[in-house]
């Protein structure tokens, strides 16, 4: 399993839209063609900074290019764009625009702890 995080700046006043954009859009489908699976997706918000969180398996790149043209994730994105400060806007229409997003948006994973699994010593 993968984790991927990005963040992004909003526009003052923009708070409410945004929470309510982010917490009923439709989810996307979550399998591509190859077989990279979403298992999960978050949202953090405080104040003007959102962070989406991400956990697959399987290749990033197919996830990026899959999620790109799904009609859900084109909606929320375009919708979105309305209230995201200038210098943190993006073209996520395409591969290419959800690619260059992503590289430049995504936040460096520095670790996951995870519980051990029940009867495992750690």
């Amino acid at each position: 399993m993968q984790r991927l995080a990005i963040m992004f700046r909003i526009k003052p006043g923009t708070e409410d839209k945004v929470r309510d954009l982010l917490a009923n859009y439709a989810p996307p489908v979550r399998v591509t063609a190859d077989g990279t699976r979403m298992l999960s997706t978050s949202v953090f918000m405080k104040d003007r900074i959102v962070v989406r969180m991400i956990e697959i398996e399987g290749d990033v790149p197919s996830l990026m290019a899959h999620i790109a043209q799904d009609p859900s994730i084109q909606y929320v994105e375009s919708e979105l764009d309305k209230y995201v400060v200038d210098e943190d806007r993006r073209s996520a229409n395409t591969p290419e625009g959800a690619r260059e997003f992503f590289l430049r948006m995504g936040m460096e994973h520095i670790t996951t702890r995870l519980a051990p699994l029940e009867g495992v010593e750690a």
